[in-house]
């Protein structure tokens, strides 16, 4: 008798290392993409860029995209404060900036917050963001009137694909790419959806009714071991 795999569907593309490791288990995961992103090539983007990095200013980021988009403009490390989630950007950031320039990192932005206004930063504060982001940042800092200035440095463009085929399991890493996801596809009722964070889970819940299982901490790895936990394990 064949043996079953488990069969997982990640909205982006993950590192084969991951996959190999899940297939040992038993998980086969198939990725495909709901969502493009592209650095901004807008030349007013890349003159803020610029200008900002030769200002001592605290820097905010939420998105590896926005830190690669950004920094590929920048010729030598600036003399930034940064604060940022933790995860994925915090590894992006640190291709970059010593670990002593990041001032505070949370798994989102909802916890990111409290760490900036406790901080009090005196410098101006820049949200080095893409085209789709949230508004939990902008909103906390017109809340405590302090300034913030946004700089768009990538993209996100919606590639919904239709899905055939049904899925125990289904992973979202990004609230974008829910909202693409869902735009074209409904999960069928047993399948569990499993969120790189918080912000991620809000996003699938305004879709479906599914279980919801959101990693602890924001990063690839997590959430796969979640799948694990919850298949395998369980």
């Amino acid at each position: 008798m064949q043996e079953r795999f488990i069969k997982i569907l990640s909205t982006r593309l993950i590192d084969e290392r991951l996959i190999e490791q899940a297939a040992a288990d038993n998980i086969r995961i198939d990725c495909t993409g709901f969502i493009n992103t592209h650095p901004i090539e807008n030349p007013r983007a890349i003159e803020q860029i610029k200008f900002y990095a030769g200002q001592q200013i605290t820097a905010l980021f939420t998105s590896p995209n926005a830190v690669e988009a950004a920094c590929a403009h920048i010729d030598r490390q600036p003399q930034w404060t940064i604060f940022c989630l933790s995860g994925s950007t915090k590894t992006a950031l640190l291709k970059h900036f010593s670990e002593e320039s990041i001032i505070a990192a949370a798994p989102n932005a909802a916890e990111l917050i409290p760490r900036i206004m406790a901080d009090k930063p005196l410098n101006t504060c820049v949200f080095f963001c893409g085209n789709k982001h949230l508004n939990t940042i902008p909103k906390a800092f017109l809340k405590n009137n302090m300034d913030l200035k946004e700089v768009v440095v990538y993209e996100t463009i919606f590639s919904p694909k239709k899905i055939n085929q049904s899925y125990d399991g289904i992973l979202f890493f990004s609230p974008s790419a829910a909202e693409s996801f869902f735009s074209v596809n409904k999960t069928d009722t047993k399948t569990i959806l499993f969120s790189v964070g918080k912000t991620t889970e809000k996003a699938i819940r305004e879709f479906t009714d599914n279980p919801v299982i959101t990693a602890g901490f924001p990063a690839a790895e997590n959430i796969i071991e979640d799948v694990r936990n919850y298949f395998i394990s369980k």
